[in-house]
């Protein structure tokens, strides 16, 4: 399952418990889907921040250039 499949689950079951009026249920669920969205988007970015570092582009180019004799 997709972060945004994930996401959008969490988010049709919150709907459906403001439907049958389930307060806390409808709470819960809201603060779990932002929570997850802030780890999304901190998780995305240290992998940007790694790829950046380590130049990773660059660096599988070359490394896939290595030839052996």
């Amino acid at each position: 399952m997709t972060q945004q499949e994930i996401i959008d689950r969490l988010e049709n079951i919150t709907w459906l418990m403001a439907e049958v009026e389930n307060t806390y249920v409808k709470n819960e669920l809201e603060e779990i889907t932002e929570a997850l969205r802030t780890e999304f988007n901190y998780s995305d970015t240290y992998e940007q921040e790694v790829k950046e570092v380590l130049n990773y582009d660059e660096t599988m180019f070359n490394l896939n250039n290595i030839k052996i004799r």
